[in-house]
């Protein structure tokens, strides 16, 4: 289904939704048709307005991405991704391709094969374990700030590790011996932790103050061939969902706590739009983009709902398997074909604000 390096996986089960009227989620999630809006805007970058533009005058550099208007985020990753290696801090080599990993504000976790690989972003050094034969298959890592540890997903059970040591620690609270394997994607801000169990037929929340189970099992009610994978929540408790329908792949944002969808992200066309990622960042959120058997793109999406296309690696071959930000925009991780590589954002335009904004008379 979908695009050749698409999240969702090519024999995904459908859960079939009626067409017309509410999609309603169980547990009081419901989805309003009038609040499903296709967004989609042309390329490159939109004019910027002062009005729009925040800089302080005592601020000559910037060491990350945060709190910057989209269009400065755009032009940042644009030039840190443009394939000269400026902002390249180091590559590391890996045996496998690499798509499960996260980021804390020092390490990076990922999984290598039948490996784990933590590596510390200021030393470069890198800790390896051996996943033991009698763990299941990890399906998603994600770093909690709540427990200073990475949460690791199997399917079998949770675990979770810290930095200083690499020894993955089963959480007994949450297991799924008994349910059996299932393909299983999770996202973790603050308290709390949701994890998507065969791809959206069983989503749960639960609070990592005690790894209780704070919200019954939901799920999109009966309807259309929908399958839900990828799964990411901000700060804002904004979940995005990287959803199927039929062949077409889209993103929805879920108000966590209203338990309802605020907005659906497609194209009008037959591009789909996919994998969202949080970027710690005033709600924005990248994305892939592809055209099934055409082309692969990227993307980034405003907290309203805006896509604005990137251009990343415009000389060289494109793809990214996975991209992460650190929690305090210091550091962004790419993961390409057998390698991660480590950059710290750039930060040179930002000069380019002085000559758009009178700084004297906004802050940041």
């Amino acid at each position: 289904m979908g695009c050749k390096h698409s999240s969702s996986p090519p024999e995904s089960p459908i859960k079939p939704v009626q067409n017309g009227g509410p999609i309603v989620l169980k547990s009081k999630i419901s989805i309003q048709r009038a609040q499903i809006i296709d967004h989609q805007t042309s390329n490159g970058i939109k004019s910027l307005s002062s009005s729009a533009l925040s800089i302080s005058a005592k601020k000559k550099t910037c060491l990350s991405l945060s709190s910057l208007p989209l269009p400065f985020t755009v032009l940042c990753l644009e030039k840190t991704l443009d394939g000269h290696d400026h902002y390249l801090m180091k590559r590391f080599q890996l045996d496998t391709p690499c798509f499960l990993l996260d980021v804390s504000r020092t390490h990076i976790l990922l999984v290598d094969g039948r490996q784990l690989r933590l590596i510390n972003m200021e030393t470069k050094d890198i800790e390896t374990c051996i996943i033991p034969l009698n763990c299941g298959d990890i399906q998603d890592i994600s770093w909690s700030s709540k427990l200073n540890a990475f949460l690791i997903l199997t399917t079998d059970q949770l675990y979770k590790t810290g930095t200083k040591q690499l020894q993955p620690i089963p959480i007994p609270q949450i297991q799924f011996i008994i349910e059996g394997p299932r393909k299983s994607y999770m996202a973790v801000d603050g308290d709390d932790l949701i994890i998507n169990r065969c791809f959206g037929s069983d989503i749960r929340r639960y609070s990592l103050a005690n790894f209780s189970l704070v919200q019954s099992p939901y799920a999109y009610a009966n309807g259309e061939n929908l399958s839900v994978t990828n799964i990411r929540l901000n700060s804002n408790k904004i979940l995005a969902l990287a959803v199927s329908i039929n062949t077409k792949q889209m993103i929805d944002l879920v108000q966590l706590k209203t338990n309802k969808l605020i907005r659906r992200i497609s194209f009008d066309t037959n591009e789909n739009i996919l994998y969202p990622i949080n970027l710690h960042n005033n709600g924005q959120w990248f994305a892939k983009t592809c055209i099934p058997c055409v082309n692969i793109g990227h993307c980034l999406i405003s907290s309203e709902g805006q896509i604005t296309r990137l251009t990343l690696f415009p000389d060289q071959d494109n793809f990214i398997r996975s991209i992460c930000m650190s929690p305090d925009n210091r550091w962004l991780i790419v993961s390409r074909q057998h390698s991660i590589e480590l950059y710290q954002p750039c930060s040179s335009f930002l000069p380019l604000m002085k000559d758009l904004v009178d700084a004297s008379s906004i802050s940041l």
